[in-house]
């Protein structure tokens, strides 16, 4: 490769910024947007929508579309004539925003209906804060594409794991192999896991020291464990600090000094006094490292404006500056999707305040529409930012967007209780604090999804890059997917929660609540929106996360400037806090089997030594995740995700009866079969 600047005064990288060679050249041009893409594509987005909607309600977790999506591309555009390797790609953008929009609505909307604000799922009121947030999430992420896609240089799992899987359908039989077979192994599993509930999902041990409680837990996850495998381990070590930290001495000394919650066994007493208290402390960590990544991407961003203007005045395309595979958008564009989505933003507040009745003076009434507008759009941009790089490290699965949208209910909940607490007493006018913790379950949402959609266009534009696609394209098509999806998550949450229910609200009566889906981070956003303004929050542990979240950023300062090897960014150490041990762990083991391959290579190798490594671990996160979305139907069908179990057959009900005893043993030993192979096939030359 060519390692000589660019001479273009408007360009901002260098041939020498790009980790590797795109498969498809940049002076080569593809047909990347056709009709059939454009079609497969959205109707994609529209099934990936619909299954992670039931999935994310019943279970709290969602699995990125990204990778399922280009196989099934790949399988169907195999079909036709001249198919190629842009289309696939541009058939996995526009797929996945189906997932991601979904994501950022379920964890949000459905707290107004826990609330009681609303009775249904309005539709059009669904759709414009969905396509708010899409569109957002789109506009804000283009600027940040330079810095974080190509000069940081993130692993992005995911996105790296699609490109691989995207190339290994156009290369050798071999790659195929290792990837077929990674796949296969990985979604036997999981089914095993998720399907037939034979096998173990998790292994754990606590026991009583005194008067507290120690322990650990590992998933056995094939996705989190490969993921943990792309990303290595020295960009875990924060991540791995914040999970030693909580559950190895926090929840110890917690529970040593308050006492264990009441809960059917131990680990689920000390997940209780995690979810309850010490997922506070990460929003706190994580409100501080997302702020400061946006103060030190500041540059970075400004330059990106600055090459985009330049163009702009010299009334020529940016196009002209740039080689094809670092096209976006043009800035003209993306300013002016900003300012047509500012009006319907507009609308939305206006109608939310005015609904309040809040007895707000003319001035103050316009004044709070006005803030909260631009309130929106400035914490979605940090927000995008937030969840760019967060998915940049661990991944569109990881990504907590229920913690941001925790961080945004908290800085616009303080706006508002400092502004209309001086005339309203909320803990009395319990009507007004409803109305007003809608207006901030609304704002959140709009904040979730941008911080959604954000990500997951960085981590398609990562295998876009690997691939040899077009960003401007790409970020085209994230838009059409995150339109689609907007416009039919309406009729989705609406026949999902008149089928099962949602929490305690059940909408028919003689409905069973034990079929109702649980909901649980939109039950969390409802009972710390309206807990916000009738006094029921956890202020001291969201002021330690602060604290923690200020150390974290000046250690990861200093590692910065003596050019340690190692990083602990803020943001990484705030989802170790958050996230449960056992995911903590996961990605850890991951990250133990890329040393240990590291470490059999000879002095010196690299990482593009271990190709056979990231390809199998490729193959891994697309079998659960294929497998994941595969499982959405027969659940969403049957109602029910025992549906497939076997031990509701009458004549194999015995024979797992006697399984169930060694079931997290069985478990193990395929997990740890499986990790086995991904170290023999990574030391592969």
């Amino acid at each position: 490769m060519n390692k000589k600047k660019s001479t273009n005064k408007h360009s901002l990288i260098t041939e020498s910024d790009y980790l590797v060679e795109p498969f498809i050249s940049p002076t080569v041009s593809l047909p990347e947007i056709t009709p059939r893409a454009l079609i497969l594509g959205i109707f994609l987005a529209v099934v990936f929508a619909a299954s992670s909607t039931f999935v994310g309600l019943k279970i709290a977790r969602t699995i990125a579309a990204s990778i399922p999506a280009a196989l099934i591309s790949m399988v169907i555009l195999r079909q036709f004539r001249h198919a190629n390797i842009l289309e696939n790609n541009m058939v996995q953008t526009i797929a996945s925003a189906g997932e991601a929009v979904a994501t950022g609505v379920i964890f949000t909307l459905p707290a107004l209906i826990i609330l009681g604000y609303w009775q249904s799922f309005d539709y059009l009121q669904t759709a414009m804060i969905t396509l708010i947030g899409g569109i957002l999430g789109v506009a804000f992420s283009v600027p940040l594409r330079r810095s974080m896609v190509v000069k940081d240089h993130l692993p992005y799992p995911e996105g790296v794991a699609t490109g691989e899987i995207l190339k290994a359908g156009e290369a050798t039989k071999s790659s195929t192999k290792v990837l077929v077979v990674a796949s296969f192994f990985s979604a036997a599993i999981s089914f095993l896991q998720t399907g037939f509930k034979i096998i173990g999902e998790q292994v754990s041990y606590w026991t009583k020291i005194g008067t507290t409680a120690i322990g650990g837990s590992l998933m056995l996850s094939p996705v989190l464990m490969a993921a943990g495998y792309i990303v290595g381990i020295r960009g875990l070590v924060a991540f791995a600090v914040g999970g030693i930290f909580t559950w190895g001495i926090a929840i110890p000394v917690f529970i040593g000094k308050y006492g264990l919650p009441e809960a059917q066994d131990l680990g689920s007493a000390l997940a209780a006094v995690q979810k309850l208290h010490f997922r506070y402390v990460g929003v706190g960590v994580l409100a501080v490292g997302g702020l400061w990544s946006i103060v030190s991407l500041a540059k970075q961003i400004s330059d990106a404006f600055k090459a985009s203007y330049a163009a702009m005045k010299a009334h020529r395309s940016e196009f002209a500056s740039t080689v094809r595979t670092d096209r976006d958008i043009p800035f003209k564009y993306v300013l002016l999707a900003i300012a047509v989505v500012a009006i319907p933003t507009f609308i939305l507040f206006f109608t939310l305040v005015d609904g309040a009745n809040l007895n707000l003076n003319p001035g103050a009434f316009w004044g709070l529409v006005l803030f909260a507008t631009l309130f929106s759009f400035m914490v979605g941009f940090i927000a995008a930012a937030i969840g760019a790089y967060i998915v940049g490290i661990v991944g569109t699965t990881s990504l907590p967007a229920s913690g941001i949208a925790i961080a945004a209910i908290v800085a616009f909940a303080s706006v508002l209780l400092v502004t209309l607490g001086t005339h309203i007493d909320f803990t009395v006018n319990t009507q007004a604090a409803l109305k007003v913790a809608a207006m901030v379950i609304v704002f959140a949402a709009i904040i979730a999804v941008a911080a959604m959609v954000s990500g997951d266009n960085m981590q398609d534009l990562k295998a876009g890059q690997l691939v040899g696609a077009t960003p401007w394209k790409q970020q085209v098509m994230l838009a059409v997917g995150a339109v689609a999806a907007a416009l039919v998550i309406p009729f989705i949450l609406q026949t999902t929660f008149q089928a099962y229910g949602i929490g305690d609200i059940l909408p028919r009566a003689g409905m069973n609540p034990e079929n109702a889906l649980p909901a649980p981070q939109a039950t969390l956003m409802a009972t710390v929106a309206k807990g916000f303004f009738v006094g029921k929050l956890p202020w001291n542990m969201i002021k330690l996360g602060v604290i923690l979240g200020i150390i974290a950023t000046i250690l990861d300062e200093y590692l910065k400037r003596v050019r340690s090897k190692i990083r602990f960014p803020a943001l990484l150490f705030a989802l170790g806090i958050y996230l449960p041990l056992g995911y903590v762990t996961a990605f850890m083991v991951g990250g133990i089997i890329h040393s240990f391959v590291h470490w059999r290579q000879k002095p010196g190798a690299g990482l593009h030594d271990t190709n056979h490594g990231i390809l199998c671990a490729s193959g891994i996160i697309a079998g659960e995740a294929i497998l994941g979305a595969v499982l959405t139907i027969p659940f969403a069908y049957y109602q029910s995700t025992d549906v497939l179990a076997l031990s509701k057959i009458p004549m194999l009900a015995p024979m797992i009866s006697a399984l169930v005893p060694f079931e997290n043993w069985l478990g193990g030993l395929l997990y740890l079969g499986l990790c086995v192979y991904l170290y023999k096939q990574a030391v592969k030359r």
